[in-house]
């Protein structure tokens, strides 16, 4: 009888040994999988925020002829920064102003829990062409994502709202952004207000002329 108790105490040693075991295993494949999930539909919430926020820029750019403003209420975790287009203010400035990576753009940094894109590059979510110019009837505003990973093991995403000229046979068309007072803010509202249209003789990238559309960004 001794021995049937410790060889039950044995079996049942055992079997908590295995079961722990598969709690452990369980729990280190799974996590990592929640959090990818966890990632992934918090990027889907990020790029749907970033196309509503696209949608009012060029309706405005595209149909307002006198006063227009609109807001978008700031709904993600991070720091939203607008970058003026570099170009304006060159031709405006001279020299002094350089073009840079955020140029002419709106941009989201924020953390994840995983990479839920290819690592330190820049991909587009809306488009396949991140060209610096397209044809007209492609994306103008440029939706773009860049993820990466810090010395201290954590995820950084970057998302970057882009606009560049689309050209058709005889006319280039571009939004030109302009950054309000407040360049940068982690609530609030986005503010989009209409700053007029020119032409720019010859200023397009096929030579022709070049409509531009100036939408200031500001966050209230």
């Amino acid at each position: 009888m001794e021995r049937k108790g410790q060889s039950e105490i044995i079996t049942f040693v055992m079997l908590g040994t295995v079961v722990v075991s598969l709690v452990g295993a369980a729990y280190m494949w799974g996590a990592p999988l929640t959090e990818k999930r966890s990632s992934l539909a918090e990027s889907e919430s990020v790029v749907a925020f970033f196309n509503v926020l696209n949608s009012k820029i060029k309706e405005m750019a595209q149909t307002c002829t006198g006063s227009c403003t609109e807001t978008l209420e700031i709904s993600q975790r991070g720091v939203f920064t607008a970058f003026n287009n570099a170009q304006y203010y060159l031709d405006q400035a001279g020299p002094a102003v350089k073009w840079f990576e955020f140029n002419n753009s709106v941009v989201l940094n924020t953390s994840a829990a995983r990479n839920v894109y290819a690592l330190d590059r820049w991909i587009g979510t809306n488009t396949g062409n991140i060209g610096y110019s397209a044809n007209f009837g492609e994306q103008e505003g440029v939706l773009m994502v860049k993820m990466s990973k810090n010395p201290a093991g954590n995820y950084e995403a970057v998302y970057k709202l882009w606009y560049r000229e689309v050209d058709t046979p005889n006319k280039g068309f571009r939004i030109d952004l302009e950054a309000g007072p407040v360049q940068s803010a982690t609530s609030g509202r986005i503010s989009i207000t209409f700053g007029g249209r020119y032409v720019v003789a010859g200023g397009a990238a096929n030579g022709k002329d070049l409509e531009i559309s100036r939408v200031k960004i500001n966050f209230i």
